[in-house]
C-alpha cells in the first residue's frame, strides 16, 4: 500500500498538471503551490514550471522548522535551508508559504481574479462578490518576497482564521489541508468573478489581417485577439497608460510596450537598445520576436486577458516606476527569467 505522504505528492503533482493546463489559471512560470509535512515544506523551485509536475522534479524541500525559528524573529530575508540535494532555489515566495498554517498553500495569477486586483480599488467588489464561507483579507501591492510575506503576516496575525489572501496587483493565495479544499476555494473564486466581470472578447469580430508591412526578424502575430492590442482603440489606450500592472508582466515583457507607428524609423533601436520581445505597430498588429520564449508569449496572452475583461471607463493601477525597477534589478527574478527562456519553435 503507498504512503500518505506519497498520495499526497503524487496528487499535488496531478493538480499542478491540472490547472497549468489552463492559461486562465497559469501563465509559464508563474504560481506555486506547496505541502508541509512534518517539519519540512515542499515548495516548487523558482523558475520551475507546474506543468512539468508530473515529467521533472520541480520541488524543492526545505527545514520548516528552521523558517519557523525565522518567521518568529521576524527574519523574512533570510534564506530558507535546503534539505535535499538538489541544485534548484526555493521559490521566492516560500517564507509566505511557511507562515501560514494550511497544510497546503497555493498561490496562482488566475486571470478573473486579476483582473480585479488591477483595478483602482478591488476591495469593494471582493467584499461584494465574494462567498462569506470564503474567510480573506486583502493585501496592498508589496514586492514579491521577504517585504510581502512580512506585510501579510502582520495582517494574518490578527485573522488567524482566513484561507484566502488576494494581493493588490498580483494574485490570490488560498490555503487548505486538502486539495479539495483548495480547489472548491479556487472554483468558487473564478465562478462568480466569471459571471460579474466584463469581457471584451465577446465584441471581436473574426477579420483577417491585410497589409505590407514588416519588420526583420519579427513575424505578425497569428493570434487574431492579440493583434487587437495594437488596432483596438480601447486595447491601445490600456496598452499606453495600463502595462506594468503585475509583477509577472513587468519581468518577463519589461517596463514599458514598444508601440510605433507603421511609419516609424526602427533605426532607433541599435545595440545598445535592443528589439524587445513584442513590438506594437499601431493600426497594423502585434509583431513576434524570432527569439520569443514560451513564456512571454504566456504573459502576453494574460495580459490581454486581463485588460480585456475591463469596461473602458474601468480606472486601473500601474505600478509605480520605482516598484518596476525594484522587480527588474532584483538578482532572483533575473535567476526566473533564465531558467524560463525556452524559445518557442516556427
Amino acid at each position: 500500500m503507498q504512503s500518505p505522504k506519497y498520495k499526497l505528492s503524487t496528487r499535488i503533482k496531478e493538480y499542478c498538471a491540472e490547472i497549468a493546463d489552463n492559461p486562465d489559471l497559469v501563465q509559464g512560470p508563474g504560481g506555486n503551490i506547496s505541502w508541509k509535512d512534518n517539519n519540512t515544506l515542499y515548495i516548487k523551485a523558482s523558475g520551475k514550471w507546474l506543468a512539468d509536475a508530473k515529467k521533472e522534479e520541480i520541488f524543492v524541500s526545505v527545514d520548516l522548522l528552521d523558517l519557523n525559528e525565522k518567521i518568529s524573529s521576524k527574519l523574512f530575508a533570510e534564506k530558507a535551508r535546503v534539505i535535499d540535494q538538489s541544485d534548484l532555489r526555493p521559490s521566492i515566495e516560500t517564507m509566505l508559504h511557511a507562515l501560514l498554517p494550511h497544510k497546503i498553500v497555493l498561490h496562482l495569477h488566475a486571470v478573473e481574479i486579476l483582473a480585479l486586483l488591477i483595478r483602482k480599488n478591488p476591495f469593494k467588489d471582493i467584499k461584494k462578490f465574494v462567498d462569506p464561507s470564503i474567510k480573506w483579507i486583502f493585501v496592498e501591492y508589496y514586492k514579491p518576497g521577504d517585504i510581502l510575506a512580512e506585510k501579510i503576516s502582520m495582517q494574518y496575525q490578527k485573522r488567524v482564521d482566513i484561507d484566502c489572501i488576494f494581493l493588490k496587483n498580483h494574485g490570490v493565495v488560498i490555503g487548505g489541508d486538502s486539495i479539495e479544499r483548495v480547489d472548491w476555494i479556487l472554483k468558487k473564486l473564478i465562478l462568480v468573478l466569471k459571471s460579474n466581470l466584463y469581457v471584451f472578447e465577446k465584441d471581436i469580430k473574426n477579420n483577417t489581417l491585410k497589409h505590407d508591412f514588416s519588420i526583420p526578424g519579427y513575424s505578425l502575430s497569428g493570434d487574431r485577439k492579440l493583434n487587437l492590442l495594437a488596432t483596438n482603440r480601447t486595447l491601445i489606450k490600456r496598452l499606453k497608460e495600463d502595462w506594468a500592472l503585475y509583477p509577472d508582466h513587468i519581468v518577463f515583457l519589461g517596463a514599458q510596450a514598444c508601440i510605433i507607428e507603421k511609419d516609424e524609423d526602427l533605426s532607433i533601436y541599435n545595440k545598445d537598445h535592443p528589439y524587445p520581445c513584442f513590438i506594437f505597430v499601431l493600426g497594423v498588429g502585434v509583431y513576434e520576436s524570432e527569439s520569443i520564449s514560451k513564456a512571454q508569449q504566456a504573459q502576453l496572452n494574460c495580459y490581454f486577458n486581463v485588460v480585456s475583461r475591463q469596461k473602458p471607463s474601468e480606472k486601473l493601477t500601474s505600478l509605480n516606476e520605482i516598484e518596476v525597477t525594484d522587480l527588474l534589478d532584483w538578482d532572483a527574478e533575473k535567476y526566473r527569467q533564465n531558467f524560463s527562456s525556452v524559445k518557442i519553435k516556427k
